[in-house]
């Protein structure tokens, strides 16, 4: 019996071996592929196991260059989408579309290394000369005196060079009781200013730096103001002034006076920095160090087309000067001929005599007339 049933087994299939062959093959073959996909992902995950044991061993992902690169590359990337009208970009906290108005390895990039956990950059040194230059970088941090803490007083003063090096870093004593040391945004706490220097030590000091030399910063008419002190006008660059780094004014501010080019309103050092030079600055507690360096930049970046337009400016200030001087020269030379006309008409005018051509006699008290002795006799 058991014979009958293998040998029906055998040939269930319509009496044919082959078939019977060929689904033997398929199931081993099938067998095989899931052996296969099963080694595959074993050894995926050995793999995957051993990258990650790796990484962490050797800190992959963590390298704050190769992290710049990337946000970099990606800033990169996005600035070509835009500039194919692609994308969307956000600024001032909206989406809008349309092309950025900061450069792409500005504030786009200090974003993308805010989000990366990345430390933000700040204005370094670009040379090693740690000497005075012709041309200085200033910024002051001030605290708050008088009754209610508004007046500013000097209590930070800081001088880089043309590289960017410090020359001049020093807290300031104040004359006065300080009422508000504003340390949230000045940095200025009462231990700085126990043992710091008194002003008129640190103004001195600074009236020497700046004699002869060409002053750089940022809204200087206040730092200026907190030393005492006056520089010319021809010698300061002040990037709160220069027309291409100014705003139009608002409608708030048209009514007022302002400071900067006519027609226009100043804007933040932090905005400009953040997107002329892709720098961060002023996030916490001030450093006048980092505004004298970004103050710096700033004017680096610009100098040539500013020196360009001051040059531009003198040559037409000269020669409207000097034809306002010709204009007084011809002035006072007419006068000059007027006034030697009348003495010559004066002198060309004949001497009066006691008895004129008409015989009548001559005045004794009149103008020019010959003097007479009334009381000789």
């Amino acid at each position: 019996m058991a014979k009958k049933k293998k040998a029906r087994t055998g040939s269930g299939d319509g009496g044919n071996p082959g078939a019977l062959r060929e689904t033997h093959s398929l199931g081993a073959s099938s067998g095989m592929k899931k052996k296969k996909r099963k080694s595959d992902s074993a050894a995926a995950a050995v793999g995957a196991s051993n990258w990650s044991a790796l990484a962490t061993k050797i800190g992959a992902g963590t390298n704050p260059k190769a992290k710049k690169r990337r946000a970099e590359r990606l800033a990169a990337e996005e600035a070509a989408r835009e500039g194919r009208g692609e994308g969307r970009f956000v600024r001032d906290g909206s989406d809008e579309k349309g092309p950025h108005r900061g450069s792409p390895h500005g504030s786009r990039l200090a974003d993308m290394m805010r989000a990366d956990g990345m430390p933000q950059k700040k204005p370094a040194p670009v040379g090693r000369n740690t000497a005075l230059t012709d041309a200085v970088a200033l910024d002051c941090e001030m605290v708050g005196c008088g009754e209610d803490g508004k007046r500013s007083v000097l209590a930070r003063v800081s001088v880089v060079n043309e590289d960017g090096n410090v020359v001049l870093d020093t807290f300031v004593a104040p004359g006065e009781r300080v009422v508000d040391y504003r340390t949230r945004v000045s940095g200025v706490r009462p231990a700085d200013l126990r043992d710091a220097p008194p002003f008129k030590e640190i103004q001195r000091k600074m009236a020497d730096i700046l004699r002869g030399r060409t002053l750089i910063g940022h809204a200087l008419k206040n730092d200026l103001k907190c030393l005492l002190l006056d520089h010319p006008k021809s010698m300061t660059r002040d990037t709160a002034l220069y027309r291409p780094l100014t705003r139009p004014l608002r409608a708030d501010e048209r009514a007022r006076v302002s400071g900067a080019a006519r027609g226009r309103g100043s804007r933040s050092l932090r905005e400009l920095c953040k997107e002329h030079l892709g720098l961060e600055i002023q996030a916490g507690e001030h450093s006048s160090v980092d505004d004298a360096r970004a103050a710096l930049l700033l004017y680096r970046k610009c100098a040539v087309a500013w020196e360009r337009e001051l040059r531009t400016a003198g040559v037409h200030t000269h020669k409207a000067s000097a034809k306002r001087s010709a204009e007084r020269r011809d002035v006072n030379h007419k006068a000059a001929r007027t006034a030697r006309t009348a003495r010559t008409a004066r002198t060309a005018q004949p001497s009066s005599s006691d008895d004129d051509d008409s015989g009548r006699r001559a005045d004794p008290f009149g103008v020019g007339g010959k003097r007479v002795d009334l009381f000789r006799r």
